[in-house]
């Protein structure tokens, strides 16, 4: 079983940390109606990986604004993603900036993407025959596996080494990139070959090689055990084009120009006085609390468990001059609420029941709605009291939440019932 090796250099994927968190979280503000959800979100993240790990050397990596060499080959890559919310917009640069102030070193650099500095870090200090943690959940990462370089998924706290990718795709990490070549990547927009699914893609590799060998060898394809094998070579040479284009637009480089190296990305002391500013701003209270009693809550461990929401309506004396200056808004949060057990949701589903009316939203693991996933549903009767069902909660230390089948389940007479009508966030009855 693979265990994470003492103090590696530990890469966060903070991009696929951002969306992960924006999505994982009721959309959360502070009493000014800032949204703060994903910035809670990423930095608690941290906290538990880092409380973990304990590291002594990190970085969080972030995706540049602007186009990367990937766009300049390939127009439509990442094309048919919607835009960013804005909701998630303004929380970028604050989190950056409290990041900075925990003392973990963030990096963004301009015309590639987050994973190619990722994977030049994680190589650099493999060959110099260190160990490195790569936390992130995205599997074209899987290529940058070796006997020094391990991923770890934010999701289930699972581990990948060598024989973990081996185990997880049928294929070892070199032929992750064939392997997303041939079969396309459809969350990027990859094209793939035409016709080759995941597991045409996986009989071509494990039969023959890799997808060199493949084209080296495109008279023995039809003798595969893969259905429609026979006409699959005249397939593969029709679009050879395409299978080198994505093996380019899948391949993660690893030869980026940095202005710094491995060994200089330390975990520095936070500036305390820069954190007292953020989390009073944003009423992250319990952090604000602890960092003005002389504790970094972020980088040392916690036993508190999870919070969903921990935040009130109204800034703590300590906080006030934080956010002072921000127009006041009067949120109630007294009765919101966070359900988490089936006592909970049975008794908002006798709430739910005896209204005639309630406000539903549902949140999604992507705005895109041909591959997203349901990850939570909120419900509201009046001004203040609200509940929000977490079906999927996707992030290191995580409470356990209703199994998702039962939750709705149990959810969808009331769902069903057009006696009851529900509003949307688009102001609309359905």
């Amino acid at each position: 079983m693979a265990q994470i090796a003492a103090n590696p250099l530990v890469l966060v994927d903070g991009s696929s940390y951002l969306y992960r968190a924006f999505h994982a979280f009721p959309p959360l503000t502070n009493s000014a109606g800032e949204p703060t959800g994903a910035m809670y979100g990423v930095l608690n993240m941290l906290k538990s990986l880092i409380s973990q790990v304990q590291p002594s050397h990190i970085a969080v990596v972030f995706d540049a604004k602007g186009k990367t060499f990937r766009d300049e080959l390939f127009e439509q890559y990442k094309s048919h993603r919607p835009p960013m919310p804005d909701a998630l917009r303004k929380q970028i640069q604050p989190l950056h900036d409290m990041i900075r102030a925990l003392g973990i070193p963030l990096l963004v650099v301009e015309g590639v993407e987050a994973d190619d500095v990722i994977g030049t870090l994680a190589v650099q200090a493999s060959r110099a025959g260190k160990n490195v943690l790569i936390s992130t959940g995205d599997k074209d990462i899987a290529q940058l596996v070796d006997d020094n370089i391990m991923l770890i998924n934010t999701m289930n706290n699972s581990l990948l080494d060598r024989e973990g990718v081996v185990e997880k795709y049928g294929i070892p990490p070199e032929l992750i990139i064939d392997y997303l070549a041939l079969m396309g990547d459809s969350s990027d927009n990859i094209p793939g070959v035409a016709g080759v699914g995941e597991k045409t893609a996986l009989g071509l590799l494990q039969g023959l090689g890799s997808m060199a060998e493949i084209y080296a060898n495109l008279d023995k394809v039809a003798e595969l055990p893969i259905r429609g094998a026979k006409k699959l070579g005249e397939k593969l040479l029709a679009e050879k084009q395409n299978a080198d284009l994505s093996y380019t637009l899948a391949t993660i480089k690893t030869d980026v120009t940095l202005d710094i190296t491995s060994d200089e990305l330390l975990l520095a002391e936070s500036d305390n006085d820069r954190l007292i500013e953020y989390f009073g701003r944003y009423e992250f209270k319990r952090w604000l609390g602890e960092v003005m009693n002389g504790s970094d809550s972020i980088t040392q461990a916690n036993d508190q468990a999870v919070k969903i929401n921990p935040y009130q309506a109204t800034p703590t004396t300590s906080s006030k001059s934080a956010v002072e200056n921000l127009p006041k808004f009067q949120i109630d949060r007294s009765q919101y609420e966070t359900l988490l057990t089936e006592t909970d949701l049975t008794r908002w589903i006798d709430k739910l029941s005896n209204a005639n009316l309630f406000a539903l939203d549902t949140e999604t693991d992507s705005l895109n709605y041909m591959s997203a996933n349901l990850v939570g549903l909120s419900f509201s009767l009046e001004n203040g009291e609200a509940a929000y069902l977490p079906l999927q909660l996707d992030y290191l230390g995580a409470p356990k939440t209703l199994e998702k089948t039962t939750a709705l389940s149990v959810l969808k007479p009331i769902l069903e019932n057009t006696d009851i009508k529900k509003w949307d966030k688009t102001s609309n009855t359905i």
